[in-house]
């Protein structure tokens, strides 16, 4: 195949993209010469866009309405693709495969809302199904392409310019206090993050994230800084690039560090880490520290600063 041509569908969430395009790196690695077109929501584009793996990022307006989505079918329709790859498996990507143009169309096995129906072939899940890790499942893609399944766990991303505002933090510890869903929040980040304050005292710490979050407990301190609701999609790339650790809940950010080989810790209470953890997982860079029983309310601030301290 000379130049193949392929379309990926993942339009989100942040942690599944950083999967998704874990699994194009790969694709790319094979066929240097192959045109990758994404698409990708708008509030998750520019992390599409900085990643050199994707020649063309096609924006899906989630919120925009049906005109809007009809406009994204029509540029999808404006190529014709040798394959199209639907990472997602939902009913909105199922119609953008099913309106796409292209010699094959390849879908995923646990397809929902009736996606499956669009494709010309689904792939198999792993040998431990839905059990497995979320990088593993779509790697079951390259196969299809007659590509080795395997997946460097490391992501080239173009580093965008420093916020000013947030030039004057080197290496610091970065500390995402949130993610999409509450139950995956562990709530002793205030404790945690004054007492870092306290016992780094030569170490900037950063709390970041879409949503503003207080922290009173270390507001005021000269090496604390609360970007929480200051932190755009480009901000958080060039934070993680200079950041020292991660620490964070099962979410997109920890994610998005690994790939950039970040040395992270997780905190996880009751998702399963094999599934959701940072890939591969393999504890050298990417630890896990997960609550007793799954509870959160059993680890507890003192337990995860001594983890810091060991990996520091």
């Amino acid at each position: 195949m000379p130049k193949p041509s392929i379309l990926i569908l993942k339009p989100s969430s942040l942690g599944d993209i950083v999967h998704g395009l874990l699994v194009a790196h790969t694709i790319r690695q094979e066929w240097p010469n192959a045109v990758i077109h994404w698409v990708a929501r708008d509030i998750f584009a520019p992390l599409v866009q900085a990643c050199p793996v994707v020649d063309e990022t096609l924006l899906f307006h989630r919120k925009a309405g049906a005109k809007a989505f009809v406009r994204l079918i029509r540029k999808i329709q404006e190529c014709r693709y040798d394959y199209v790859l639907d990472f997602q498996g939902l009913a909105r990507t199922g119609l953008m495969t099913l309106c796409a143009r292209a010699d094959q169309k390849v879908g995923r096995s646990d397809a929902r809302e009736g996606a499956g129906f669009c494709c010309h072939r689904r792939v198999s899940l792993p040998p431990r199904g839905r059990k497995s890790h979320a990088v593993d499942i779509l790697a079951e893609f390259l196969p299809a392409l007659g590509l080795p399944r395997r997946v460097e766990p490391r992501l080239p991303v173009r580093v965008p310019q420093v916020n000013p505002a947030h030039a004057p933090h080197t290496f610091p510890i970065l500390i995402f206090p949130e993610s999409q869903r509450p139950e995956k929040n562990w709530p002793f980040y205030p404790e945690l993050t004054a007492a870092l304050c306290r016992d780094l005292p030569s170490n900037h710490i950063i709390w970041a994230g879409a949503g503003t979050i207080p922290c009173p407990q270390a507001d005021g301190g000269h090496n604390f800084a609360n970007l929480t609701g200051a932190t755009t999609l480009p901000d958080l790339i060039a934070l993680l690039a200079r950041a020292r650790l991660v620490v964070g809940n099962d979410s997109g950010p920890l994610h998005l560090a690994a790939a950039l080989g970040i040395p992270t810790l997780a905190l996880f209470g009751p998702t399963d880490p094999d599934r959701f953890r940072p890939y591969p997982g393999d504890d050298k860079q990417n630890r896990v520290l997960r609550a007793p029983q799954g509870r959160f309310a059993a680890l507890s601030a003192t337990v995860v600063q001594k983890k810091i301290r060991d990996i520091l």
